[in-house]
């Protein structure tokens, strides 16, 4: 009987400390379940430079797409060239899997990226490129020169690699533009037929980490990109 005494006691002092203090405890819950609102993202993204590399007539037009578009589970603005499918924020590019890992696909990603790396001021030569299917052992054997620097996409590769294509491009390009001290870095979104890429700053990428909730449908680095999609590591020399 006295047990059951102390707790209806304690039980009474948390209620009328809470109700005295305003509940704190349901302020706290209540902050936890807060989302930014769209305005709030466009504001801040902004402010990060996010549209610093479009061209001045469309930054209106984009900031409104962001403002409809925007989820903070994962969505959020993004207009395509309609003869091009290029972006005109220059960042946030489409990246199919199954096309980067075609033949001829990785180079053809590369080309289509150049408007950003002039953009960035980021300088790419690209020089041998080998890519053979080898048909007796069934596998494929992939590398190019960029910058000088020899890289192995695949050796020795047996089935299907749309993530390992796209894991590899940004590996090496993230590698690359490391080297020139360029600031932006390509971050990876979804993959397989939906993936996506994007370029961001460290601010930026930690803005928007911090923001969107479902790890399938926000930019991730790409080790974290790698364990969400389930890519195994590959054998590179």
């Amino acid at each position: 009987m006295k047990i059951l005494i102390s707790i209806l006691i304690i039980g009474m002092a948390i209620y009328i400390t809470n109700k005295e203090n305003g509940n704190p405890i349901k302020k706290i819950n209540t902050l936890r379940k807060e989302k930014t609102s769209a305005k709030e993202f466009v504001k801040t993204i902004e402010s990060l430079g996010y549209f610093k590399y479009a061209n001045e007539r469309d930054i209106e037009r984009l900031k409104k797409n962001h403002l409809e578009s925007f989820d903070s589970e994962g969505s959020w603005g993004g207009i395509w060239d309609d003869e091009t499918n290029l972006p005109i924020d220059y960042r946030y590019y489409f990246c199919d899997g199954e096309t980067v890992f075609e033949q001829g696909g990785f180079k053809e990603m590369l080309n289509e990226l150049s408007g950003t790396f002039e953009k960035i001021g980021f300088k790419l030569k690209i020089g041998n490129h080998f890519e053979e299917w080898d048909s007796k052992n069934e596998w494929l054997n992939h590398r190019i020169t960029l910058n000088e620097t020899e890289y192995i996409i695949f050796k020795n590769f047996k089935g299907y690699g749309w993530g390992e294509a796209v894991q590899r491009l940004a590996e090496i390009l993230n590698e690359e533009l490391e080297k020139q001290n360029i600031k932006e870095r390509i971050y990876l979104i979804s993959g397989g037929n939906d993936g996506s890429l994007i370029f961001l700053d460290n601010e930026l990428y930690k803005y928007f980490y911090k923001t969107f909730t479902d790890p399938e449908w926000k930019p991730l680095e790409v080790k974290e990109w790698v364990k969400v999609m389930g890519i195994k590591k590959m054998k590179l020399e």
